[in-house]
């Protein structure tokens, strides 16, 4: 720490425990307040200590830093809480280090005629450890003054309500500073300043990219602070650039930022085809897919609300219309998978209070995770009150505590909720205004129904009122028509066929009638259904499990028809119930 064997020799614990306070790395800028309230705090006469409270990577050393740079008189020692306490061993040995420590501090202001400031980082490490340790540190902020010593301890508001709060003689000792994170023209000056140290400044034309680190820092990394994230950021740009000499622009910061938070900034989504690719995976939806495509034009021009979720959207409509289908497509239009970037939560295994904290718990965790993903609430309408508080909270804030009072931020995700309220408005739209192409003429004329009718549930099937004003869209699904029942599960039918031939060498032939009877004589006869999910169920029921026992008892058969065997009641209007029933056989 000193210069001179002479000066270690007679301060050995000063010179084991601390060291001088290191010049900042860099321009410190707008902290000229703070300095000043530091300066004064360490001029009174009697109790002339400061605790520095703010959040990691605020700034408080840099703070100290500042205030060295204008206070030379005085010789700022950086004080080393973990090697004081590794050095004390144990508890009971640290409340007499602590009191050697600060008898040599005094002996050294007396002696060398120079004043010291001890600056402790981490403090609560040294009030946690013992009660002992507390007390041999309060005479010593008590009569700082008198002896020469500064004292500037340092922790996060976290640390200080959980240790040293409570303790009101120590808290009363020290002058509290409140160190707020800078704004964003003051971290844009830091990060400038940085850009000129490392010899990368006439990579930047204007504030433009500085401007989009500030922002993307503060909207992605809700849990760290300015200007730390954003020093970070810039750093890690910088990296890459000597590396590969890679201009520093946009395209940089978002790979930067997709490998280190798995963020995907440069939105690749052609907003032009958002409809249409949709429109390829879900049939007869127009009215819901426009609906949906059309909000997410916010989100590929970057004009959505910074403050919340980027999309959230209440999808109803009866089982099976293709609710569930279009929220895999969105996850696989936006991120390229429908698997690892949807996350689905089934409401109804969240209807009862108790199951709160799991549910906030595994939300929290899953987004944490995976922060960039579609999150999908099926049945939202039967998740307990609590949940729907939490869901609430997501979507007016766009963020969560989790488990271990961490946030995590919600506002790279896209909120899909499905209900099944007001099924009594699709039930009248699929016995008389049921269309092929699902453009929502119908719909349209029953929008305000639909909405009447979802906020005035009750009983097991109430939708929660208060999510309605919170939600950015309504979207309604057609109950499906016939035809396009039909075109949904021959979809499947000729995806089973393709399986087939790829898993087994075994061609598959379709009697034309297999697609009748599944449609017209075994779907779902409730009107109220209106979706193809019942057909698709009897498909893989009575169809694939067919073909699958018949592959399986039959090896070698290289080729299988599937027919239908009896009456259809839709062949003879007669028959009072269908007698048909499906079979497979080898083709000769």
């Amino acid at each position: 720490m000193f210069h001179g064997a002479q000066l270690i020799e007679r301060y050995p614990l000063l010179s084991k425990l601390s060291e001088p306070l290191k010049k900042a790395e860099r321009d410190i800028v707008g902290r000229e307040r703070e300095t000043t309230q530091l300066l004064a705090s360490m001029c009174r006469p009697e109790l002339c200590n400061a605790l520095l409270l703010a959040e990691a990577g605020t700034g408080k050393t840099a703070l100290v830093q500042a205030t060295m740079l204008v206070d030379p008189d005085r010789l700022y020692l950086e004080v080393d809480p973990a090697r004081m306490i590794s050095e004390a061993g144990n508890a009971e040995n640290m409340a007499a280090m602590l009191k050697g420590f600060f008898d040599e501090a005094e002996r050294f202001v007396k002696d060398e005629e120079r004043e010291l400031v001890l600056f402790i980082d981490e403090f609560h490490q040294i009030i946690q450890l013992s009660d002992a340790a507390v007390e041999a540190i309060k005479p010593v902020l008590a009569a700082s003054g008198i002896r020469g010593i500064r004292i500037i301890a340092a922790t996060t508001y976290d640390e200080f309500h959980k240790h040293i709060a409570s303790n009101q003689p120590l808290v009363e000792r020290l002058q509290r500073i409140n160190l707020n994170p800078p704004g964003q023209e003051t971290t844009i000056t830091i990060l400038k300043g940085m850009a000129e140290r490392y010899g990368v400044a006439d990579e930047f034309y204007d504030d433009h990219i500085f401007r989009q680190i500030y922002e993307y820092t503060q909207r992605y990394m809700p849990a760290s602070a300015q200007p730390r994230k954003s020093i970070l950021v810039l750093d890690s740009m910088v990296g890459w650039h000597r590396l590969t000499h890679r201009p520093m622009d946009r395209d940089l910061l978002s790979d930067v930022l997709q490998e280190s938070l798995g963020v995907n900034v440069a939105f690749k989504v052609d907003g032009a085809k958002i409809k249409q690719q949709l429109d390829t995976k879900v049939f007869s939806q127009d009215l819901a897919t426009s609906a949906v495509a059309r909000r997410l034009q916010l989100s590929v021009a970057d004009l959505n609300d910074k403050g919340r979720p980027e999309a959230s959207m209440l999808l109803t409509g009866s089982t099976g219309v293709g609710k569930t289908e279009l929220t895999k497509q969105l996850a696989k239009l936006l991120f390229g998978d429908d698997q690892r970037h949807l996350i689905r939560f089934d409401c109804t295994e969240y209807a009862e209070d108790s199951s709160f904290a799991s549910f906030r718990s595994e939300l929290t965790k899953r987004v944490w995770d995976l922060s960039h993903a579609v999150l999908l609430f099926d049945e939202v309408e039967k998740a307990s009150q609590m949940v729907t508080r939490v869901l609430l909270q997501v979507l007016d804030d766009g963020r969560l505590s989790d488990d271990n009072n961490r946030e995590v931020s919600f506002l790279n995700t896209y909120i899909m909720l499905t209900t099944n309220a007001g099924s009594e408005i699709y039930r009248t739209i699929a016995q008389y205004a049921a269309d092929d192409t699902g453009s929502g003429k119908q719909l349209l004329e029953y929008k305000k129904l639909i909405h009447r009718s979802i906020s005035s549930t009750t009983g097991d099937n109430r939708f929660p009122p208060e999510l309605l004003s919170r939600i950015d869209a309504i979207v309604p699904f057609q109950p499906l028509s016939l035809e396009t029942q039909k075109k949904i599960v021959r979809k499947k039918l000729r995806q089973m066929v393709q399986e087939v031939l790829v898993k087994h060498n075994v061609r598959v032939d379709i009697d034309t009638k297999v697609l009748q009877y599944l449609i017209e004589d075994k779907g779902d006869s409730d009107s109220d259904a209106g979706g193809a999910r019942a057909a698709v169920a009897k498909m893989t029921d009575e169809v694939t499990t067919a073909v699958a026992t018949f592959i399986n008892e039959h090896p070698s058969e290289r080729r299988i028809r599937i027919d239908v065997v009896g009456d259809l009641v839709s062949d003879d209007k007669n028959l009072l119930s269908s007698n048909a029933y499906i079979e497979v056989s080898a083709v000769r």
